[in-house]
């Protein structure tokens, strides 16, 4: 619901969507998330020493000797400037701080924590809940923030990450790696990656007796019904990652170079038919 200032037109219904940037809003917000899910949180316990010796050796990428306790109280009971959490909050609410090594830093802390799988959902649901309250164009996706911001996009690959087996999870887990990766994206390799999960998938379901993709498919089309333009047309699409000058080959000057549209439409959309293939063959009696 519109607040009274947006009714009266004093401050915009929405936000632009931030993607390269943080507004002070969204800085705290964030702030606030770890505060919340990790430095209080009875999960958090007896983590924090842990913690900010990784933080301290990989991340600020300080002399280790130099690392302070992660909290450290004066005689008067307030944490003092120089401990771990200071050292963070400060990092973290600073506008010094360019708006990815801000993400990086939350990415850092949720790989390094070690929370019950309850606790990280919780933690997964406030940020990702955060995230669209203040327009930023990132989502978590499994342990990584990525620029998707559609919920449906979002529901696909949640759900082709966790309900595949191990050789597909990898492939889209890479896919993801390369295209959310804010310094230097790999859109070329992602799509390989997105596309080698249907491959490794499709070869799967069709008992590993297949050899090519197209013989996979013709395959999982005798075990389960679906329509033959939808088999022709994911045929065309992995035609364009196969041909001469296409993603799966060395590099040429007639090569593609795809950008982050191609390589995101390209995790969707393989995420999508390997989760349609799960369901259809869930449909079939055993």
């Amino acid at each position: 619901m519109a607040s009274f200032s947006q009714r009266m037109g004093i401050t915009p219904l929405e936000k632009a969507i931030q993607l390269e940037s943080i507004d002070q809003d969204l800085r705290h917000g964030l702030w606030n998330f770890l505060h919340v899910s990790y430095w209080i949180s009875s999960e958090f316990y007896g983590q924090g020493d842990m913690l900010m010796q990784k933080l301290w050796f990989h991340f600020f990428k300080l002399p280790i000797d130099t690392c302070p306790s992660f909290v450290e109280y004066d005689y008067h009971g307030n944490k003092i400037s120089s401990c771990g959490f200071s050292v963070c909050r400060k990092f973290m609410l600073s506008d010094a701080s360019p708006w990815w090594k801000v993400y990086d830093f939350l990415e850092f802390v949720i790989k390094n924590s070690e929370l019950s799988d309850e606790a990280t959902e919780i933690a997964k649901s406030f940020l990702n809940n955060l995230l669209e309250r203040e327009n930023a164009g990132y989502r978590l996706l499994g342990m990584q923030i990525v620029p998707i911001s559609d919920q449906n996009e979002i529901q696909a690959i949640e759900t082709a990450l966790t309900e595949n087996n191990a050789s597909v999870t990898s492939h889209f887990q890479s896919a993801l790696t390369l295209l959310a990766d804010r310094k230097s994206p790999d859109y070329r390799n992602s799509i390989k990656e997105s596309i080698s999960a249907v491959e490794s998938l499709c070869d799967t379901l069709a008992g590993g007796t297949t050899s090519k993709f197209s013989d996979a498919l013709t395959e999982l089309g005798k075990m389960c019904s679906f329509h033959p333009a939808l088999k022709r047309a994911f045929l065309q699409l992995y035609g364009y990652t196969s041909d001469s000058g296409g993603i799966r080959h060395a590099l040429t000057e007639d090569s593609e170079h795809p950008s982050y549209a191609d390589a995101k439409f390209m995790l969707v959309t393989c995420s999508a038919f390997c989760n349609f293939l799960q369901a259809k063959m869930s449909e079939e009696p055993q």
